[in-house]
């Protein structure tokens, strides 16, 4: 699934904690320090928090893309707002010049 930026600024120091959390795991690794069942649990909580934060982005793109549509739609309304004050001003030039 591609990934685009979001418009919304993006929470660097939850991404840092999580690279520190990494960085403890790969530390525990290579002292033998760590189960492989430890391993594990932290894995899959890596995992769910990578996903957590994916859903958080894709939502994120989703709220800027419902804002950008709002705002087209109230440019459009304001067009065809014109266009109909226009087209009365026409009818009432027309009537004006009626015998």
């Amino acid at each position: 699934m591609a990934r685009t930026a979001p418009a919304v600024g993006f929470d660097t120091l939850s991404y840092a904690r999580r690279l520190t959390q990494a960085e403890a795991v790969r530390d525990a690794i290579t002292q033998g320090v760590a189960s492989k069942v430890d391993l594990d649990k932290g894995l899959a909580a890596l995992k769910a928090d990578i996903t957590r934060i994916e859903d958080k982005m894709d939502g994120m793109a989703a709220k800027t893309d419902v804002a950008r549509l709002e705002t087209r739609i109230a440019e459009l309304k304001v067009t065809l707002l014109l266009a109909i004050v226009g087209v009365g001003g026409v009818v009432v030039a027309a009537i004006a010049l009626l015998p």
